[in-house]
């Protein structure tokens, strides 16, 4: 059957049309500060290098990563992948490589210089959920090396509001609709409702998100995670955010009474409220099995709420509650991710990262659980798992070597030897203005 001209260049342009709109649905998401890559294609590579690839599997002895320009090459056994000659070369002998670092959950306001000492620890991307655009200024004129950054924009909170420096203070439906349009016009990869949004706004805020193809993400504390999950919220940052919809409901009702009247009740009012959270009680599996089905996934930041034995008992309890909790939500089949919220009590400063990598650990997720809930989950929350969070040839170049093997003993990511972003080792050195 011979097809004419026409016939050809319409199911072309239908065809063309389909992949149009199915990109259209499935944008990468990007971060507002692209980094500079190499000038040139030079090749270089990591050789006699244990490699963990984000993926969830076992550990690649004796591995070679090939890097050209500012993507992955190669990736593989030494037997199996070549080095070209030229290519420039780093020894990672009694080191491990794997993906740069996502950190789902930081802020920052205007500050380089933390922004560097946190690259330098090996992430390499960020997301600030909740902060204005103008708290990120500063990243237009860093002449040392930032991560990359993800941003949300101002917070959407109800009145009278929690920051309201850090708040668009929601004052209606168009409202929402105005806001969204333009944090996305402004390089927003995301939403974030704050708790004092109330529910009935959280259908206009998905809808309205869901059109620019981004996600939305909340801290709860006045709503309940269950009835934010039926609305169809995509991520809740905090632990703490599930807690009234797992507590006994009088206790839950007490405690949002007092959040209501005084928004810093919450601070100790959570551990008051976690540490009578009956964990095996039913309410407990159906918020998980709903969270499950509805592929909510918990950013849990441990960190920021560690407690430990010394500290007031109810405190400490609550904690251990909130550990619990997340490794039940891990077996549940829960997506966790890994969020620093910048410090904790119990964290080295600068390194609250890795204190939370420690504590999912500690939560019952294995160490290559707790790598890809770093890596590979946070880029796929971010959506931008196309780009970053593995190493597999055609994905950017951001890398971290650590000396030891975190697959073993998770304490060995306190370790950071070298850091690659977009295909150039960073300057630990570097003097950040």
């Amino acid at each position: 059957m011979v097809l004419s001209n026409s016939f050809v260049l319409l199911l072309v342009g239908c065809f063309l049309g389909l992949t149009h709109l199915a990109l259209a649905q499935n944008p990468s998401l990007l971060e507002v500060n692209p980094p500079e890559g190499p000038s040139d294609d030079q090749v270089s590579a990591v050789v006699h290098v244990r490699l963990i690839d984000g993926l969830g599997g076992p550990p690649l002895e004796n591995a070679v990563v090939l890097i050209q320009g500012n993507r992955i090459l190669q990736a593989g056994p030494a037997n199996q992948v070549t080095v070209p000659e030229g290519a420039e070369i780093t020894d990672g002998t009694g080191m491990t490589l794997l993906p740069g670092l996502i950190d789902s959950h930081l802020h920052n306001v205007n500050n380089n210089k933390a922004l560097h000492a946190i690259l330098t620890n090996g992430v390499t991307t960020v997301r600030d959920p909740g902060h204005p655009f103008r708290f990120y200024q500063s990243l237009y004129f860093a002449k040392a090396k930032m991560p990359r950054v993800y941003l949300t924009g101002a917070h959407l909170d109800g009145y009278p509001g929690v920051y309201r420096d850090q708040a668009s203070l929601i004052r209606g439906t168009d409202h929402i609709r105005t806001l969204i349009r333009d944090y996305v016009t402004e390089g927003g990869s995301g939403i974030k409702i704050y708790f004092r949004l109330p529910l009935k706004y959280y259908e206009t805020v998905l809808q309205t998100a869901d059109f620019y193809h981004i996600p939305v993400v909340a801290h709860l504390e006045l709503v309940d995670a269950d009835d934010a999950i039926r609305a169809g919220l995509q991520g809740i940052e905090h632990v703490t955010s599930y807690g009234t919809s797992l507590a006994d409901p009088e206790d839950a009702r007490e405690f949002r009474e007092a959040v209501e009247a005084d928004n810093n009740y919450r601070r100790d009012g959570r551990y008051l409220l976690w540490s009578k959270i009956d964990l095996s009680a039913d309410r407990v599996s159906e918020v998980l099995d709903l969270a499950v089905k509805h592929e909510a996934v918990l950013s849990p930041t441990l960190t920021t709420f560690e407690r430990q034995s010394g500290d007031e008992e109810y405190q400490a309890k609550g904690f251990k509650n909130m550990l619990d909790f997340v490794g039940m939500a891990h077996q549940a089949g829960v997506t966790i991710v890994t969020g620093s919220h910048n410090s904790g009590k119990y964290a080295q400063r600068g390194l609250a990262y890795q204190r939370e990598m420690e504590l999912l650990v500690a939560a019952g997720m294995t160490p290559l659980e707790a790598i890809s809930s770093s890596t590979i989950h946070n880029a796929r929350y971010f959506r931008t798992q196309d780009r970053l969070g593995s190493i597999e040839p055609g994905k950017l170049a951001d890398l971290i070597l650590v000396e030891g093997d975190p697959s073993v003993d998770i304490k060995a990511m306190y370790a950071i030897k070298k850091v690659m972003l977009n295909g150039e080792w960073v300057d630990r050195e570097e003097v950040v203005e």
